[in-house]
């Protein structure tokens, strides 16, 4: 027997009786008692402390069984009498945790809180145990009280509650901020019976999106003390039979229902067979037509992968190596200063770690299918990494442009960069894997068997996103193709996945890339959470012990992912047609695990609170906007804008809607006050909910300002003459 003891650490005159808690667990079936009892320490073992087989599973037994329980008591039953002595407090019985430590941060144990602070000193990770309280809102509202006595912030969303890591409940409450502050206030709130950890993030957003993978890797690994994560390691996949394929099928129909999700494009791939290739649902609400094994829809950053893939067959061609100077194979590259330009390697420019921050919205606003690829390299030259190389996860689409033109220019340096990299991709990539019906251009995609956007409107219906050949918010991605502008069908994306899982060889047998090219893009680069990490283009993960490499797409109205389960010879892709899509992924491929190893089900849970954190958040939204927006902010608007770096925006009013448009896409907008008294536009196409424009005024002149992490971009009223 193993000897595993609880100790109880008892205050100078209070009495703690542990048979009572011993009693209560007898009474409820799960132990029977025999104890040892000193003045200061009870002590239950293994041999004495006789578990009933049926009840090994019980969330609280675990606890006795895993962890040693520290209780500081400061009264439990009748405290003892001390004359003038009026403070009677609650016994105080704390589980321990375990959880990945954020590295780099500064650790300090102040009190019951340990807390840990960013480099930047302006975030902080705060973790609480709290007892005595009735829900997890009010155990958070304790929590914050203890950390900062001055906390006054409200609720805006209280998540439905999940199961894992062995609580009974985790919940995730957000509160209200400003987004002149930009200011991150959240708690994770986590159950176990009537004892409460909670683990706050508190500060600077910019410093959580920088640091956002050390978060996650301690928010995703924030575990019961002794609790063993599911470990699926030593069981054998089973065969996708037609049952498990049908049964997954069914899975993807459901919950793209319940997610409002016109259609989803799947294949599987089982050693070397397909298994399936099709789709569930419509290509558009307009038409009503299925979405069949042929369908396009747009893959998004599933494109950087097959661009790494390029590179990879220039290095095994022998015109490239990964540690090559950028500047040696396309001198007008430039990244902030002349030391860093020097500094980037070809591995750089796909590894999301040199410390580039997310520019998305450069080219969300200031792009279009007319624009050159040049402007690639143009924002890159006034960028400057914000962290070290190798230091953080740092994603950033004008990097991973760039490496695909660079591969072009190398393979073709006379023609127009676009254009080279174009040709490379089909000559090599799309070619060789017989992806016949993959290619970066709407006009063919779109005269074709297509799928059409999809997005949620204010009110919550489905809408179509508005989509030409010429038009539309996806065409702000084509002048930096390389890192998401591929079309791709269920068929063709499969073809991909199977070159992962083959290492190279083609179902003919022909090889068609040395193995060490396609795995050495899966090496692992930077952390991007627990058991996760980036490496050139693609992700990987372990899900229950098991190895996936994976990666994701999106743009408006098209979500995807694809995965590949070497150990299992299993692969599969998934594409969706709406902005909802994104909800569809991780479940999708949980369900995947569950039915190759027989894992515990989660999936369908997964997407149950999904569907409930969405309906919340809409709610909330509508209750915080005025639509359409107040007079009084409309009135303080001008007809035309210019930012530096997003280029010029016009604001009009059309058929009673006030409506931005900065070019190839527009929006109409709401109006919102926040906590602080700061006004913002807020925007309500169905593919860009949400985004908030300071109203301000500077020099006399009216201003339109959005904070975007870590860039501050100003829209400046533009007179005319």
């Amino acid at each position: 027997m193993i000897d595993y003891p609880i100790l109880v650490r008892e205050n100078p005159g209070f009495k703690f009786d542990f048979r009572l808690f011993i009693d209560k667990l007898k009474r409820k079936g799960y132990a029977q008692k025999t104890i040892t009892e000193s003045s200061s320490v009870a002590k239950v073992t293994w041999s004495n402390l006789k578990i009933r087989k049926s009840t090994m599973n019980s969330t609280r037994i675990r606890l006795l069984l895993t962890l040693v329980l520290c209780c500081v008591v400061n009264a439990c039953t009748k405290p003892q009498q001390t004359p003038n002595t009026e403070n009677i407090a609650a016994a105080v019985v704390s589980v321990a945790v375990q959880y990945q430590e954020p590295e780099g941060w500064t650790k300090s144990v102040q009190g019951s809180q340990t807390i840990f602070i960013a480099p930047e000193k302006d975030l902080s990770l705060v973790v609480i145990a709290v007892t005595k309280a009735n829900d997890a809102q009010e155990a958070a509202l304790k929590a914050w009280k203890m950390h900062d006595s001055d906390f006054s912030r409200k609720v805006r969303v209280n998540s439905p509650h999940i199961k894992k890591g062995g609580w009974d409940a985790i919940r995730s409450i957000e509160y209200q901020t400003s987004v002149s502050e930009n200011m991150l206030a959240y708690a994770n709130v986590y159950q176990l019976g009537e004892q409460w950890q909670v683990l706050l993030f508190d500060g600077n957003y910019a410093t959580y999106a920088k640091r956002s993978a050390a978060v996650r890797g301690m928010s995703q690994s924030f575990e019961l003390a002794g609790y063993k994560p599911e470990d699926l390691s030593q069981r054998t996949a089973q065969k996708l039979s037609p049952d498990k394929i049908n049964t997954l099928l069914s899975f993807v129909e459901e919950s793209a229902k319940a997610l409002n999700i016109p259609g989803v494009g799947v294949a599987v791939i089982e050693d070397g067979k397909v298994l399936f290739e099709g789709g569930v649902g419509i290509k558009s609400i307009a038409t009503q037509e299925p979405v069949t094994k042929d369908t396009a829809f747009m893959v998004a950053s599933n494109t950087k992968g097959m661009t790494t893939l390029l590179l990879a067959k220039l290095v095994e061609m022998g015109k490239l190596n990964w540690d090559d100077q950028v500047i040696s194979h396309y001198p007008d590259f430039k990244l902030g200063d002349k030391k860093t330009t020097q500094s980037v390697l070809i591995k750089h420019l796909v590894c999301a770690c040199t410390g580039l921050p997310r520019k998305d919205l450069d080219w969300i606003f200031n792009s279009g299918p007319n624009v050159s690829a040049t402007v690639t390299f143009t924002d890159l030259a006034s960028t400057i990494p914000t962290s070290s190389f190798g230091e953080l996860f740092q994603y950033n689409n004008q990097m991973a442009a760039a490496a695909g033109y660079v591969a072009g220019h190398i393979l073709y340096p006379e023609m127009e960069i676009g254009a080279a990299y174009d040709k490379a991709m089909q000559r090599y990539i799309f070619g060789p894997l017989q992806m016949q019906h993959t290619s970066f251009s709407f006009t063919q995609a779109l005269a074709g068997d297509a799928a059409s956007p999809h997005g949620l409107d204010l009110a919550g219906n489905t809408q179509l996103i508005p989509q030409s050949a010429t038009d539309g918010f996806n065409h702000t991605v084509t002048p930096y193709r390389p890192a998401g502008a591929a079309w791709s069908t269920p068929s063709d994306m499969i073809k991909y996945v199977q070159n992962e899982l083959s290492e190279g060889v083609a179902p003919d047998g022909t090889r068609l890339f040395t193995a060490e090219s396609v795995l050495k893009r899966r090496e692992s680069t930077v952390a991007t959470g627990a058991d996760a990490s980036y490496g050139m283009g693609l992700s990987s993960e372990k899900m229950g012990g098991i190895d996936i490499i994976e990666h994701g797409g999106s743009l408006a109205g098209y979500l995807s992912n694809f995965i590949a389960i070497p150990s299992a010879k299993v692969g599969a892709v998934i594409l969706t047609n709406s902005d909802e899509g994104y909800a569809l992924l991780k479940p999708f491929t949980r369900r995947m695990i569950e039915l190759l190893y027989d894992a515990e089900p989660q999936a369908q849970s997964q997407v149950a609170v999904t569907v409930e954190t969405n309906t919340l958040n809409a709610g909330k939204l509508r209750e915080e906007i005025t639509y359409p927006p107040a007079p009084e902010v409309v009135a303080k608007l001008a007809s035309l804008y210019n930012s530096p770096e997003l280029g010029s925006m016009t604001v009009t009013q059309i058929d009673g809607e006030v409506v931005l448009d900065p070019g190839v896409w527009k929006t109409a907008i709401a109006s919102k006050t926040s906590p602080d008294g700061s006004v913002s536009l807020v925007t309500i196409a169905p593919f860009f909910l949400g985004l908030e424009l300071i109203v301000g005024e500077s020099a006399g002149l009216s201003t339109l300002s959005i904070i975007d992490a870590q860039h501050t971009y100003t829209f400046t009223e533009v007179k005319k003459h």
